[in-house]
């Protein structure tokens, strides 16, 4: 099912068809259904000499730059039990067997990206709860995606890297990074002709031990 070779030398891993088909549906449908969602305008100083974003490329954002992200974010729902009872039996406890790692603690974000919404270049630093991020994942839901409607992550090696790996937010699609290798990724504008919102959950997970 996974290659953790490429994983660890790679650094990271993508898996379609995550989820039983039942489980993605049942989520959508929550997802797609759910009324309350916070707006996030995030401006930040982090790709300053020395800041969390700070990048080394010619052809990443420059040290006098700022760090934009536009979306939503359900936060309401991420606090629900069940939900939360759900992630750590279909995610958690699978993503424990995949890598042969415990996972101790995880921050996790319920994501909307809708028409214009995007995210700058950047990599995961330290996120809520979890003192050393040592997988960070990106889970799609959306039973249609177009590569022109936008909404593309694109990954790079290292902060030296020149050129990105486009890779499409397809329906069930889990993305499995290797956050010690501190892989630069960034979010395309979604466009507007873009006929689907974009549902993602984004875990930053911190293990019993390093890779």
């Amino acid at each position: 099912m996974t290659n953790l070779k490429e994983f660890k030398e790679k650094g990271y891993l993508i898996i379609d068809n995550f989820l039983e088909i039942t489980d993605y549906s049942l989520m959508f449908e929550k997802f797609s259904q759910n009324k309350n969602w916070e707006r996030i305008d995030q401006e930040r100083d982090h790709y300053q000499q020395g800041g969390p974003f700070e990048m080394e490329s010619q052809y990443f954002p420059n040290h006098d730059e700022k760090y934009f992200l536009q979306g939503w974010r359900a936060k309401e729902l991420e606090l629900d039990v069940e939900w939360r009872s759900v992630f750590k039996s279909l995610f958690l406890e699978k993503i424990e067997r995949i890598f042969s790692r415990n996972i101790i603690v995880d921050t996790t974000y319920i994501l909307k990206y809708m028409k214009n919404d995007f995210s700058r270049i950047h990599v995961d630093d330290l996120r809520g709860e979890v003192e050393r991020v040592d997988i960070s994942i990106l889970y799609y839901l959306c039973d249609q995606w177009v590569w022109d409607w936008g909404g593309i992550l694109m990954l790079a090696q290292s902060t030296n890297s020149e050129n990105m790996h486009a890779i499409l937010p397809k329906k069930n699609r889990i993305i499995l990074l290797n956050n010690q290798k501190k892989l630069p990724h960034c979010v395309t504008k979604i466009t507007d002709f873009a006929k689907n919102d974009r549902y993602t959950v984004a875990s930053f997970l911190g293990c019993d031990q390093p890779f």
